[in-house]
C-alpha cells in the first residue's frame, strides 16, 4: 500500500500527491444531514497509511478511494464541518489501528460527515470506521487479542481498560456497512476493545447494512447515539463489552425492510459467537435511557432486546415503540447459553404488534421487568443530526394552556406552545431533559410561571432542553418567551411592599418581599428565535425574570437570535451562571427595577452578519428603576457580574454601549472584557438624562475592541472604582460546550 504523508507540516507539500479532481454537483450528496464542509467542486484524494499527525481541511471535501490506516503512533485529525465521500466498495474504509488516534470533533452546528460519493447510494455503498485498541475482551487468557474481522492483520485487544483511542464527536455515518461475504461485513462503527480513555458522543448512523455500531470487547462508553434503518442490529455487543451506552434511539422507518434474517434492536453475547462460555470478561454492560422503535409495516423485528451467551446487561429506561410487529420485546434464550442471571432491564412497551412473547426465558430473571413509566432516550439531543422524527409518527401535543397542579410531559411526545402556557399559583411544570419544545408564530405564543407557580426545565449537558421555532425558516422575534414572575424585592414608592405588572400582560402581577422565593429550575436551556412584539414598547425578551427570588436556580442558559434582549431582570434577587447571548437584537444582558443579584461567566455575541433593528443596542444595559421614572424609589439597582465577555463581530451594526450604567443603578463588574472588529461607540457609559450610574459603581474591564469610535469611559462625575485595565479574561468559554455553538 502506498504511503501518504499528511502531516501538518507537510500538508501543503501533500498536495501534489494527493489528487485534486474536479466533481459535479451532482455528486454533493449529503446523506440525511449536511456537514457544511468544503468547496464539492474540489475533491482531495484520501487512502493510504497515515504518518504523524494528519490535520484535515474543512474547506475541503474529501474523496475515500480506499482504505486509510491510522498505525501506532499516528493521529488522524478531522476538524468540524469537514465532508468525506468515500467511493464505492468493501475497501472504501478507515481503521484506527492499536496505538493510532482519530480526534474527529465535530459540533452541533458543524458536525463531520463520512457519507457515499453517489447521490443514488444504498446501504453498504462504502465500508465504514473501525476503532482498534487495548482494552480487554473476552478469552481463555488475559490479555487476550482478537483479530479484526475485515482484516486479520490488524489485532485489538489487551490488559489497557482506560486506553485512549482519541475522540468522536458530532459526527454522522451514512450508507456504512459493505461485505466481502455474509460473514465478513462493515458496521457503521466498529470498536474493536476500545478503552475507556476515548471520548464517544452524540453519533448519527443511518442506510447502513449489517449494524449501526458494535462493540467487541472493550470497555469505552458511548453517549447519544441515533442508529436509523440499519439492517441488521441497532446496537450490538460481543466478546466482553463492559461499558455504558447511555441515551441511544434505535429507528426503522415505514419502508424499512432488512435482508437480515434475524434482525434486533439490542443483541449482545457474553463471549464471541458464543464459543467461550468459560472465557474471561464475559460482557457486562449498561444502557442508560434507550428507545427502539419499529415502524416498518413490511419488517418484522426479531427481538427488541436479546441477550444471550453469558452476557449480563443493565438496562434502565428503555423504551419499545412503534406501529410495527416484534416478536418478543426481551429474549433472554440462546442455543449456547442465555443470559447470565444478574440481567436486569426494566423497559416500558408501547410497541402495537407483539406477535410473540414478552419476556422468553429458560430461567428465572426476578430483575428483567416490563412495567409503566420509562420513557427512554431524549429525542431532542439528536437536533443536530437534522433527522426528522415526525417520520416515525411521534405524538404530537400542546402545552395546556393554565397549569393549576403539577404537569409532566411525556418525552416521548412532541410540544407546542400554541398561546399563552400559565403556570399559576400552585401549579409545577415539570420537563424532562433533552425535550424540544417548538412555539407557535406570535406574540401570543409564550410560557409565563406566576407567583407561586413553577417550572422545572432541568436539561442536562447531554440532554438539554430546547425552546424554538416550529419553523425551520423562523427569524428573530418568532414567538414570545419564557416569563417567570416570582415575590422577591422590587423598586417601588412603597416601604412595605411593591408590585409590577408584567409588561406583556398587565394583569398578572410580580414583586413582593420574598428574596428567598423559589420559582424552580432552568439548567442546560436553550431559547431560540423568541422576543415577538406587539408594539415598539411591548415585546418579549428569550428570558424575562420579574421579580425572581435567590431560591430559584437559572445556570447554563443559551438564548440566539432573539428579538429584544437575551435576558432582562426586572428586579429579584435570583443569581443566573453560565449565560450564552448570541445575536439577540437588543441588549445582551439588561437590569432594571431594582434587581440586587448576581451574574457570573456571562458571554454576549454579535456575528459577522448580525444587525439590530434597535436604535441603541448594547451589551450591558442597567437602570436602577423601571424607566428612570423612579430616582427616590427603593431599592435600586445594586448588582454584580464576574467573568463577563461583550464581543461585536458585527461589520454592519455599530454597538452603542458595551456597558451601559445609568438612572441610579449601581453595578459591580469584575474580570470584564470587550472584544471584536466591529464598531462600538462608547466601552463604558455611566450617563444618562435621566440620572447617571451610583457613584459606588465599579467596573474593571479590558478592552480589546478594534474600532471604537468615541469613549473608554464617558462619564460626568468622578468614578474611582471604574477602570479600563489590562489583565481581564472575561468569561470562560469551555462550559458553552453543551450549546452547541462555536464560539
Amino acid at each position: 500500500m502506498r504511503k501518504l504523508f499528511l502531516s501538518a507540516m507537510a500538508f501543503a507539500a501533500m498536495m501534489s500527491a494527493i489528487s485534486l479532481t474536479s466533481c459535479s454537483n451532482d455528486d454533493d450528496n449529503t446523506g440525511n444531514g449536511d456537514g457544511n464542509g468544503g468547496d464539492p467542486s474540489e475533491m482531495v484524494e484520501l487512502k493510504g497509511i497515515i504518518e504523524g499527525t494528519t490535520t484535515l481541511d474543512a474547506n475541503k471535501v474529501y474523496h475515500l478511494t480506499g482504505t486509510v490506516t491510522v498505525p501506532e503512533g499516528a493521529t488522524l485529525q478531522i476538524p468540524a464541518g469537514t465532508k468525506i465521500k468515500a467511493a464505492k466498495g468493501f475497501d472504501k474504509y478507515i481503521l484506527v489501528a492499536q496505538g493510532g488516534k482519530i480526534e474527529a470533533r465535530g459540533t452541533a452546528d458543524r458536525p463531520i460527515v463520512f457519507t457515499a460519493d453517489s447521490e443514488d447510494a444504498t446501504s453498504g455503498y462504502w465500508g465504514g470506521l473501525i476503532i482498534n485498541g487495548k482494552a480487554p475482551i473476552s478469552g481463555d487468557t488475559e490479555g487476550q487479542t482478537g483479530a479484526t474481522e475485515i482484516d486479520n492483520n490488524q489485532p485489538y485487544g489487551g490488559t489497557d481498560a482506560s486506553d485512549n483511542s482519541g475522540v468522536i464527536e458530532y459526527v454522522q455515518l451514512l450508507y456504512t456497512g459493505a461485505r466481502s461475504s455474509a460473514d465478513i461485513e462493515h458496521n457503521g462503527l466498529t470498536l474493536n476493545g476500545v478503552g475507556n480513555g476515548t471520548t464517544i458522543n452524540n453519533l448519527y448512523i443511518a442506510e447502513g447494512a449489517d449494524d449501526a455500531i458494535e462493540f467487541f470487547g472493550g470497555s469505552v462508553n458511548v453517549t447519544n447515539l441515533l442508529a436509523v434503518n440499519c439492517d441488521d442490529d441497532m446496537f450490538d455487543f460481543t466478546q466482553g463489552y463492559n461499558g455504558t451506552l447511555t441515551n441511544c434511539y434505535g429507528v426503522w422507518e415505514s419502508g424499512f425492510a432488512s435482508t437480515e434474517e434475524d434482525p434486533r434492536g439490542v443483541e449482545a453475547d457474553g463471549n464471541l459467537d458464543g464459543n467461550g462460555p468459560d472465557h474471561k470478561h464475559q460482557s457486562d454492560f449498561t444502557i442508560n435511557g434507550m428507545t427502539i422503535a419499529n415502524y416498518s409495516d413490511t419488517q418484522s423485528m426479531q427481538d427488541a432486546i436479546k441477550i444471550r451467551r453469558g452476557a449480563t446487561a443493565h438496562i434502565t429506561n428503555a423504551l419499545v415503540a412503534g406501529t410495527g410487529s416484534v416478536e418478543n420485546i426481551i429474549d433472554l434464550t440462546d442455543g449456547k447459553g442465555g443470559a447470565g442471571t444478574a440481567t436486569e432491564i426494566s423497559l416500558t412497551n408501547n410497541a402495537t404488534k407483539l406477535t410473540s412473547d414478552a419476556i422468553k426465558s429458560d430461567a428465572e430473571y426476578p430483575n428483567v421487568k416490563i412495567e409503566d413509566g420509562n420513557t427512554g432516550a431524549d429525542a431532542g439531543t439528536f437536533a443536530w443530526t437534522g433527522y426528522e422524527f415526525g417520520k416515525t409518527n411521534v405524538e404530537s401535543a400542546d402545552i395546556p394552556l393554565e397549569i393549576t397542579s403539577e404537569v409532566t410531559l411525556d418525552a416521548a411526545k412532541q410540544y407546542y406552545i400554541n398561546g399563552a402556557v400559565h403556570v399559576k399559583d400552585g401549579g409545577v411544570l415539570n420537563i424532562p431533559a433533552g425535550m424540544t419544545i417548538k412555539a407557535k408564530e406570535g406574540f401570543g405564543n409564550y410560557i409565563i410561571v406566576e407567583r407561586g407557580g413553577k417550572i422545572f426545565a432541568e436539561g442536562t449537558e447531554n440532554a438539554p432542553i430546547t425552546f424554538t421555532a416550529d419553523a425551520a425558516d423562523a427569524k428573530a422575534g418568532y414567538w414570545g418567551g419564557i416569563i417567570i414572575n416570582g415575590k422577591a424585592v422590587i423598586s417601588g414608592d412603597s416601604k412595605v411592599m411593591n408590585e409590577g405588572a408584567t409588561e406583556v400582560d398587565n394583569n398578572i402581577l410580580y414583586g413582593g418581599n420574598d428574596n428567598s422565593d423559589n420559582s424552580g429550575v432552568l439548567t442546560y436551556v436553550r431559547i431560540l428565535y423568541s422576543g415577538a412584539r406587539s408594539s415598539a414598547d411591548i415585546e418579549h425578551n428569550g428570558l424575562t425574570l420579574n421579580g425572581v427570588g435567590n431560591g430559584t436556580k437559572i445556570e447554563n442558559i443559551y438564548i440566539a437570535e432573539g428579538a429584544d434582549d437575551a435576558i432582562e431582570f426586572f428586579g429579584g434577587s435570583v443569581n443566573v451562571s453560565n449565560l450564552l447571548a448570541v445575536n439577540c437584537d437588543d441588549d445582551c444582558f439588561d437590569f432594571t427595577q431594582g434587581y440586587c443579584g448576581k451574574l457570573s461567566n456571562c458571554y454576549g455575541r454579535w456575528e459577522s452578519s448580525f444587525v439590530s433593528t434597535e436604535s441603541d443596542p448594547r451589551g450591558v444595559e442597567a437602570d436602577g428603576n423601571l424607566d428612570g421614572n423612579g430616582p427616590d424609589h427603593t431599592p435600586q439597582a445594586d448588582f454584580t457580574i464576574e467573568n463577563m465577555t461583550i464581543e461585536n463581530l458585527a461589520s454592519g451594526q455599530s454597538m452603542q454601549d458595551a456597558i451601559k450604567i445609568r438612572r441610579g443603578a449601581t453595578a459591580h463588574i469584575k474580570n470584564a472584557v470587550v472584544k471584536g472588529n466591529g464598531a462600538i461607540e462608547n466601552i463604558i457609559d455611566l450617563t444618562d438624562s435621566k440620572g447617571d450610574a451610583g457613584t459606588g459603581t465599579e467596573i474593571g474591564a479590558t478592552n480589546e475592541a478594534s474600532n471604537l469610535t468615541s469613549d473608554a469611559i464617558k462619564a460626568k462625575a468622578e468614578y474611582p472604582g471604574v477602570k479600563i485595565a489590562s489583565g481581564n479574561n472575561g468569561c470562560p468559554t469551555d462550559g458553552f460546550g453543551w450549546t452547541g455553538y462555536s464560539l
